[in-house]
């Protein structure tokens, strides 16, 4: 099961990065063409296209900051407790006697 879920979601990125290789092709190869004015088609895919980049882009933003920073203060936790030190009799060698 753990196999597939990562077959599947190796293919789920590699057609993610297809699309965006794609999108970014066609808006190099049609940057320079002839426009026929308001209801360009080519514009019009152009458009698209550069939309599709940006929701992805903060898609990927979106999932990637709230890892950074969970990672973040998992490491700050970590070294702040390595610091803290816990205060018990035993350590301040404190002798109980009557």
């Amino acid at each position: 099961m753990i196999q597939k879920k990562r077959w599947l979601t190796g293919v789920l990125a590699a057609v993610l990065a297809f699309v965006m290789l794609s999108s970014v092709v066609y808006i190099a190869v049609q940057s320079n063409h002839d426009c026929t004015g308001k209801d360009c088609a080519v514009c019009h895919h152009i458009t698209a296209c550069e939309h599709l980049l940006k929701s992805f882009g903060m898609a990927s933003a979106a999932a990637v900051i709230p890892l950074a920073v969970t990672r973040i203060m998992h490491r700050v936790i970590l070294l702040c407790s390595e610091f803290v030190c816990t205060f018990t009799l035993v350590s301040l060698k404190v002798k109980l006697s009557n």
